[in-house]
């Protein structure tokens, strides 16, 4: 094969990865600007939570895809199989633990929010 079609290639996993992201990418996107507009009303402590979660939860929707096509070119370049398990076992769970941040962050929101409710 030679570099356009491993280019074109490259070009198309990175787009259906994109793909598989979007609808997280617009609830993420809707869920920033409506946390946006309610903290700059109340620079209250929940939208603060909110806003963090769902922009990294934004971020990850466009470093995910890149990052898998990073390591999925290094992988491919030679290495043993056993190099290439941990390579995504390693980005797989950086992944994971990143998107579990974002959770974190919301679950924050939902808490800090029941807590002004009842306060």
């Amino acid at each position: 094969m030679n570099s356009l079609n491993d280019n074109a290639a490259q070009w198309t996993m990175l787009l259906t990865m994109f793909v598989a992201q979007l609808p997280i990418l617009l609830v993420s996107l809707v869920g920033c600007i409506v946390t946006w507009g309610r903290w700059n009303e109340t620079q209250s402590r929940a939208a603060g939570w909110a806003l963090l979660g769902f922009g990294i939860a934004l971020v990850l929707c466009v470093f995910m895809p890149v990052g898998q096509t990073l390591v999925q070119n290094w992988v491919v370049g030679g290495h043993l199989v056993a190099q290439r398990a941990w390579a995504f076992t390693v980005a797989g769970l950086f992944w994971s633990i990143v998107r579990a941040v974002s959770y974190a962050c919301l679950l924050m929101a939902v808490l800090a929010g029941a807590q002004r409710s009842e306060g």
